[in-house]
């Protein structure tokens, strides 16, 4: 390619795998360097066991605030056993065992003094199918921080979860209903909602559009953009737009291994490594 005609291509945008990646997705340098980032999450030397399979091996890296972090990969690279492993969900698996530290605003959540479910309540976590309690749409956002002591106005957080998850308006007049009664892409963002109604500060996501369709995906896309004002979301893709429209940092997991993390744009348009180029341009996985 002559310098013209890679100029041209610059400026209009890359297209990496199929992936149409436009110019507005490139911020300057300046704008990168002038921007303050607060970390959630940093995770020091971690390695991750089930039983003598070592499913992640030395890893370091930092969860930032109200960002979208989208973690990326083939099937089976410890993508899902990072995420689950953020609010303490392995240890519902036989033989986890963890070395390292991952630290929640500088605390280690496996440290002995922390308890699980505290954990759990501050990071919450929807699943890629959606999986509604059997009982109605307010029962699906009421029961959790009802069980948990909640002593607010249980109408106003309810309105305030289904609003925030952009369901409100489908669902005002049905609150009674059966959860069951509403499509896929609803029902997810009811669970989206029944997250949210716990008041936590991290949103993990994992595959949560995996199945649905086109118009439902884009609706919980859209919504995430918008949740990242309020809280900071991780989220598990195997969707490579996916990562490319709402991500502001992605991370590729290969192998049990961190290949690379970085601003999603240079993931995209610019990685340091030539397995990152490989994976995106669709050379494997």
């Amino acid at each position: 390619m002559n310098d013209k005609n890679k100029n041209s291509s610059e400026k209009e945008g890359r297209d990496v795998g199929g992936i149409s990646l436009a110019s507005d997705l490139v911020k300057s340098k300046e704008e990168i360097h002038d921007e303050e980032l607060k970390t959630v999450f940093e995770c020091r030397n971690v390695n991750i066991y089930y039983s003598d399979f070592k499913a992640i091996e030395d890893l370091d890296m930092d969860i930032y605030e109200k960002k979208i972090t989208t973690l990326i990969g083939p099937s089976g690279c410890g993508k899902s056993t990072f995420l689950r492993t953020l609010n303490r969900m392995n240890d519902f698996i036989d033989d986890f065992r963890i070395e390292g530290n991952v630290l929640l605003h500088g605390d280690n959540i496996f440290s002995k003094k922390v308890d699980p479910v505290e954990i759990r309540l501050r990071v919450g976590m929807v699943f890629q199918s959606p999986n509604p309690f059997p009982k109605s749409i307010f029962e699906n956002i009421a029961l959790g921080p009802r069980i948990n002591g909640y002593t607010g106005d249980l109408d106003e957080l309810v309105e305030e979860a289904l609003q925030k998850s952009y369901l409100w308006d489908e669902v005002k007049d049905k609150l009674t209903a059966s959860a069951y009664s509403l499509s896929g892409g609803q029902q997810q963002r009811l669970c989206i909602a029944r997250a949210i109604a716990m008041q936590p500060e991290v949103l993990l996501m994992d595959e949560p559009t995996a199945s649905l369709d086109p118009i439902s995906t884009s609706k919980i896309e859209d919504l995430l953009v918008e949740l990242k004002k309020d809280y900071s979301v991780v989220i598990v893709t195997h969707n490579l737009q996916q990562a490319a429209r709402i991500g502001d940092f992605t991370a590729l997991f290969y192998q049990g291994k961190l290949i690379e993390f970085s601003r999603t744009f240079k993931v995209f348009t610019n990685p340091s490594q030539k397995l990152t180029e490989d994976y995106i341009t669709g050379r494997f996985g």
